[in-house]
């Protein structure tokens, strides 16, 4: 049975740094490394789709003022961009097992900054990707949270000594960030509205 989740979807993690083994790739893939000698980024699919949670805000000063009935705001930022992905994990062989496991051990691997015993000590999680629908391109950001339950009301798939559950939910919270190079040199309002940053990651 061919597995979905070594095909690009609409919905995907990517890391275009090159820092880490590809753990999320198949037989074929690996031999296409072998012949062309590359093997592109590390993306993590998710063939059934997440449901996307956006969060947005912009954060104002209150100034109150004796005697008012009314207080007057002073604008401060606008915080960068939440992205929350709830996305069904489906399991139904011990290929898309190996694939599920691997995806939620290299997630928690993009959380950590490299150590004493790694080629680049004190080199911080890289700046993933995420793109969704044709909606979200692009989109640099960071994962702060991910949250993966082995519930015990359904079935497991046992593979390479480890039990799956056959129905998961990985709950991934992302945060965006932009280089400061990238903002002074491409952001505008302007350039914003009219949709002309969108694949530069701007949301």
């Amino acid at each position: 049975m061919a597995t979905p989740y070594y095909t690009k979807q609409p919905v995907y993690i990517e890391d275009p740094s090159g820092r880490f083994d590809n753990i999320l790739t198949n037989n074929m893939a690996h031999r296409l490394k072998l012949i062309h000698g590359a093997e592109g980024n590390t993306r993590i699919n998710f063939p059934f789709t997440p449901t996307i949670s956006i969060i947005q805000s912009a954060n104002y000063n209150s100034y109150e003022f004796d005697h008012s009935n009314f207080q007057q705001r002073a604008f401060v930022s606008h915080s960068n961009m939440d992205i929350n992905l709830t996305a069904p994990m489906l399991v139904r062989s011990e290929e898309e097992a190996e694939y599920v496991n691997n995806a939620a051990r290299w997630l928690r691997s993009t959380m950590k900054m490299e150590w004493a015993n790694d080629n680049n000590p004190g080199q911080p999680p890289p700046i993933l990707r995420f793109f969704g629908h044709g909606i979200y391109d692009n989109v640099p950001c960071v994962i702060r949270d991910f949250t993966w339950n082995l519930d015990s009301d359904i079935d497991y798939i046992e593979t390479n000594g480890m039990r799956i559950p056959v129905m998961n939910t990985f709950v991934i919270s992302l945060s965006v960030s932009h280089s400061p190079k990238g903002i002074r040199e491409k952001f505008s309002v302007k350039d914003y509205l009219s949709g002309d940053l969108k694949d530069k990651g701007y949301v």
